[in-house]
């Protein structure tokens, strides 16, 4: 089935996306005693560079923007400073996460239904790591598209590199490869990903009546055997996890003007 492109006319059918942004993940990887969120790349705190760019797409395309932030309690003043400070409006909530990022995803999901316009199980909603501020407007638009056409799917590229499979190995022994995947089959997922919203509840309530945890929101959706959609990414969309990544996005930044 052919994705349908977006354009502004779908302003005039009041269309809505709700975001869900985990933003709880500590520097570590970065070497910061500071959470990444509040990192400035170009100038710009990763987690304002995130949802600036959901706010050139909803200014582009008419699509009315609902987020709640997820965070740590102790960077929920911040992140209210943020959005005020770059005047981002459509942050309804900003909540405290738990423990696991599949925790986090959960408290955000359950937050939707306390927002001012409650999403119908139609509506589009979208996971996205606002620590990934690279996220372009024709990823997005492509995401939001095939939320319109599939229950399930996700922002992935073609793996680029050879990925073996591994053996356990003990002591300080390398790992022994067992075999060689077929990288044609391979995909890298990243986020946007997407859920209609009734098919995010259901997922949600029965990975829990189950037992099910994953470390990402659509392997629970496979766990139970709902289709997952690929949905055709740029490379660019980068997270933001080690320092090398804020090298890269400061480049792209520049080599964008």
């Amino acid at each position: 089935m052919q994705i349908p492109k977006m354009s502004r006319p779908f302003a005039n059918l009041e269309r809505h996306l709700y975001l869900v942004i985990p933003a709880a993940g500590i520097g570590s990887r970065m070497g910061m005693a500071d959470s990444k969120q509040f990192l400035e790349i170009g100038g710009i705190p990763v987690l304002a560079r995130t949802l600036l760019s959901f706010s050139e797409f909803s200014a582009q395309t008419g699509v009315h923007l609902h987020a709640v932030i997820v965070t740590g309690e102790e960077n929920i003043s911040r992140a209210k400073e943020l959005t005020a400070q770059f005047r981002i409006d459509f942050v309804e909530k900003i909540v405290e996460g738990g423990a696991t990022r599949q925790d986090s995803v959960a408290c955000g999901t359950a937050a939707l239904a306390e927002l001012s316009r409650v999403p119908k199980n139609t509506d589009i909603v979208f996971i996205h790591d606002g620590a990934r501020c690279m996220v372009d407007l024709e990823t997005i638009s492509a995401c939001y598209s095939g939320g319109m056409v599939y229950d399930v799917c996700v922002a992935a590229t073609p793996c680029k590199n050879t990925i073996k499979m591994a053996r356990p190995s003990s002591g300080d022994s390398p790992a022994i490869v067992d075999h060689t995947l077929d990288r044609s089959m391979l995909y890298e997922v990243q986020t946007p990903q997407v859920f209609r919203y009734g098919t995010l509840l259901e997922v949600s309530r029965k990975a829990k009546e189950k037992g099910i945890t994953a470390t990402d929101d659509t392997a629970l959706a496979e766990a139970l055997g709902i289709p997952v959609r690929l949905i055709p990414c740029s490379y660019g969309n980068i997270k933001i996890t080690t320092p090398e990544d804020a090298v890269l996005a400061e480049s792209m930044i520049k080599s964008r003007k």
